[in-house]
């Protein structure tokens, strides 16, 4: 059984990202040695934690170890976002797909328009 982080990023039909959702564990390394799973939770919580210090934005937010490396993060917008929310989400997203491109067998990305 592969076991990987899979990454899937909801867009609006404009091309706004509207949220992701993280599940699972790149199983890389060890636990603690894992430089996958920390830079995706890096990426992922530092995204999370500017959005609410530097914007205005409402989101919910969602975690939960036990499901296997749960993320779930969605903005509550009316399907768009302001520009700064936008520009850490893509911020997130390249970095994602920049360690997609190096460890492909243990990161997955799929997006979606909704």
């Amino acid at each position: 059984m592969i076991i990987m982080i899979r990454v899937n990023v909801y867009r609006n039909n404009t091309g706004d990202i509207l949220g992701f959702r993280l599940k699972g564990h790149a199983d890389y390394a060890e636990e603690g040695s894992d430089i996958v799973c920390s830079a995706v939770s890096v990426l992922t919580i530092n995204t999370i934690n500017s959005i609410e210090l530097f914007t205005d934005e409402e989101f919910e937010c969602k975690t939960d170890e036990k499901k296997g490396g749960f993320l779930s993060f969605s903005l509550k917008g009316e399907g768009t976002a302001c520009r700064d929310a936008q520009l850490l989400l893509k911020a997130m997203l390249n970095g994602l797909n920049d360690i997609q491109k190096e460890y492909s067998f243990y990161i997955s990305i799929n997006e979606e328009v909704r």
